[in-house]
């Protein structure tokens, strides 16, 4: 998907947004299907165009991505690639979500919260797909549910 001439947002990236506006994929309830929850769900109809230091679109250094939500994303972009930390922020600052990127891929940790701060979800991405186990939170941080996940991103069914 494009978002303005110099800026490539791929879809499956940017998910956290989408969680908390009606597009969760991530399960609710400990007898949900799980398909991979990605981090940042923003679609073009939900963010404003991405800003680089001077307010106008870049692909190269650091960027916020202003969601329709009132939240912001921010992090580094190197040849129109998320590169390093990028983390989602509420409308009231509170963290939404915080991944990693190396070459456009999420690798390593990976933290989304609800609304009130307590974390949604916890997993870790290994060449931008879910690796080993995540788990999942209720808002009051009970565990709903646990999921694994194989090199390929698949769920492994128990």
């Amino acid at each position: 998907m494009n978002i303005g001439p110099m800026f490539r947002i791929n879809p499956v990236l940017l998910t956290v947004i989408g969680l908390w506006t009606g597009g969760c994929t991530a399960p609710t309830s400990t007898s949900g299907n799980t398909e991979r929850p990605a981090p940042d769900s923003t679609t073009a109809e939900q963010a404003f165009p991405v800003e680089g230091p001077a307010g106008k679109p870049t692909s190269d250094g650091p960027q916020t991505i202003h969601t329709k939500d009132g939240g912001r994303m921010e992090g580094m972009m190197s040849h129109g690639q998320r590169i390093g930390v990028w983390t989602s922020y509420f409308p009231n600052g509170t963290v939404r979500s915080q991944n990693t990127y190396v070459d456009g891929k999420e690798e390593g940790p990976t933290v989304v919260n609800h609304p009130n701060g307590i974390p949604f979800y916890v997993g870790q991405y290994r060449h931008g797909v879910n690796h080993g186990e995540w788990v999942f939170y209720d808002e009051q941080g009970n565990e709903i549910k646990r999921a694994r996940f194989d090199t390929t991103g698949s769920e492994i069914k128990p």
